[in-house]
């Protein structure tokens, strides 16, 4: 089943929020850099980024993880935009290797910061998807994968990194969700039924 926007409907839509502009004000880190509460570097550059700061001048989240010497090696040969088949065969894990070129596109991909972030994993492991910066030799933080999220940098993301990761990976994008629930608020009251559910839900 495919879906077709009207032409109304792609006038009503904003741009596209680029990589660049989702985290490109975001500080920059070295891999093992980094604190659960950092302070911002710059000045927002984009509205993106000036929606998603937090006003009291500081983000949370933001470190650097540290990959392993194998993968280090690996991200050097991998332009933006590219994936695993910039990787020389002999830098490969044996399964990749013996894989065809046309599978697995999103393996040990890097970002690019004028293209899309695609689709945020549960493991910001290269092995899995996209998670190289476009310009920082590093994968991403959990700060910048939850800006792909639209999460606030108010939000702070508890529990250990790998369960960081997971929330931000299994969560439904905050502006998405809002955008979802204004829709249903408004056909609600347009045919008289907000009152009525909003009653039964006080009274389940």
């Amino acid at each position: 089943m495919t879906f077709q926007l009207g032409k109304r409907d792609k006038e009503r839509l904003l741009p596209v929020v680029t990589v660049g502009e989702a985290i490109g004000d975001l500080p920059r880190l070295e891999m093992g850099e980094g604190s659960e509460t950092l302070r911002y570097a710059s000045e927002p550059h984009c509205a993106y980024a000036r929606m998603m700061r937090n006003p009291e001048g500081v983000t949370f989240n933001h470190f650097g993880a540290k990959l392993s010497k194998q993968n280090v090696e690996r991200m050097k040969y991998v332009k933006p935009g590219g994936s695993w088949r910039d990787i020389p065969d002999r830098l490969l894990p044996k399964g990749m290797q013996r894989a065809r070129k046309s599978d697995h596109t999103k393996r040990y991909g890097r970002l690019k910061n004028d293209g899309l972030a695609g689709t945020v994993m549960t493991k910001c492991d290269p092995h899995w998807g996209t998670v190289f910066l476009p310009d920082q030799e590093r994968s991403l933080t959990v700060r910048e994968a939850a800006r792909f999220q639209s999460f606030r940098d108010t939000y702070k993301f508890l529990g250990s990194r790998v369960s960081q990761y997971e929330q931000v990976g299994n969560a439904v994008p905050v502006l998405m969700a809002k955008a979802i629930a204004l829709q249903i608020r408004a056909h609600l009251e347009q045919h008289g039924t907000a009152q009525e559910c909003l009653r039964q839900a006080a009274n389940a």
